[in-house]
C-alpha cells in the first residue's frame, strides 16, 4: 500500500511538471514575441518544469516494479523491471522523457524554429499518455485517442499559461499585460470548453453503468467535474471582468493574480485526482 501511495504522489507531481512545461512551450509559441520584461522568467519556469518532469516521470517509471512486488525494494528487482520494460509503459515513458528533454533544450532559445521545436516536444510528451490507460486498451481506441489528445492538449495550454499570465501581469507594462491577457482569453474562450466536451464523450464510452458514480472512481470523477465548473467560473471572471479592466485599472491586476492562483491550485487538484484515479481505480471496478 505504501508503494502505491508514493507512486500516486510522484505521478501527481509528474503530471503537474509535465503539463506546466508543455503548456509554457505553447504559451511561448503564441505570445513569446510580445513579451519584453517577463520572457526570461517564464522561460526559466518552463525549463525547470521540464527538468523536474524528467526526474519525476523517471522515478514513477521505476516505482512500477515496486508496485508489482508490493515493496520499495522491488525497484532493484531486475526481473520486474524487465517486465515493465516490455510493457506499453516503457514506450509512454520514453515519449514523455524525450518530449520534456526537447522542451528543456528549446525553451531558452529564441527564433521560430526553436519555438516550433518546443511545441513539438510538448506534443510528444502529451502523446505518451495515449499509449497507456483505459483508452489504449479500448476497442474504439483510435477515436478515443483523438478525444484524449484534444483533452490533454487544451488542459496543458490552459494550465501552462497560468504561471506566465501571473508573471506577465506583475512584470510587463500595463498595456502590454492587458494585451497578452486579452489574447489568451480570446483563445481560451474557444478551446477550453473542449475540455468538457471531450471529457463527457470519454466518460460516456468508458463508464458503462451508473453504479460507477457511487464508487471511488466515479466519486473522484464527479469531484473533477465540480472543480471544472468552478474553474469555468473563474475563467469567465478573468475574461469578462478582470482582463478588460487591467488596462484601465492597474489595481485590478492584484485581483486577477489571485484568480489565476486559485485556478492553478484547482487544476493541480484535478491532476492529482487523476493520478489517484489511474493508480488505484478503474471504471470497470
Amino acid at each position: 500500500m505504501l508503494t502505491d501511495v508514493i507512486s500516486a504522489l510522484v505521478r501527481a507531481l509528474s503530471f503537474i511538471a509535465l503539463f506546466q512545461a508543455a503548456g509554457i512551450a505553447m504559451f511561448v509559441a503564441i505570445f513569446g514575441r510580445r513579451l519584453e520584461l517577463a520572457s526570461e522568467a517564464i522561460r526559466r519556469v518552463g525549463f525547470i518544469s521540464a527538468l523536474a518532469g524528467i526526474v519525476l516521470v523517471s522515478v514513477h517509471y521505476l516505482l512500477e516494479a515496486a508496485r508489482m512486488s508490493g515493496a520499495l525494494s522491488g525497484v532493484l528487482d531486475l526481473s520486474l523491471q524487465s517486465l515493465v520494460l516490455d510493457s506499453p509503459m516503457s514506450s509512454a515513458w520514453g515519449m514523455r522523457i524525450a518530449g520534456l528533454a526537447i522542451i528543456a533544450v528549446a525553451i531558452n532559445r529564441s527564433g521560430r524554429i526553436w519555438t516550433q521545436v518546443g511545441v513539438g516536444g510538448a506534443t510528444l510528451a502529451l502523446a505518451g499518455f495515449l499509449l497507456v490507460g483505459h483508452t489504449a486498451a479500448h476497442t474504439d481506441r483510435v477515436w478515443l485517442a483523438a478525444l484524449l489528445g484534444l483533452h490533454l492538449g487544451i488542459v496543458a495550454f490552459w494550465f501552462g499559461a497560468l504561471v506566465p499570465l501571473y508573471v506577465v501581469s506583475r512584470r510587463e507594462k500595463t498595456l502590454l499585460a492587458a494585451n497578452v491577457v486579452d489574447g489568451f482569453s480570446r483563445i481560451a474562450s474557444w478551446w477550453v470548453p473542449g475540455i468538457l466536451l471531450a471529457g463527457v464523450l470519454l466518460t460516456t464510452v468508458l463508464v458503462d453503468r451508473w453504479a460507477v458514480f457511487g464508487e471511488s472512481y466515479g466519486e473522484l470523477l464527479l469531484a473533477k467535474i465540480a472543480a471544472f465548473a468552478v474553474l469555468m467560473g473563474l475563467a469567465a471572471l478573468n475574461k469578462w471582468r478582470y482582463a478588460p479592466a487591467i488596462a484601465t485599472t492597474p489595481r485590478i491586476a492584484i485581483t486577477f493574480q489571485r484568480a489565476i492562483a486559485a485556478e492553478y491550485l484547482l487544476i493541480c487538484a484535478v491532476l492529482s485526482a487523476t493520478a489517484v484515479m489511474t493508480t488505484f481505480f478503474s471504471p470497470e471496478h
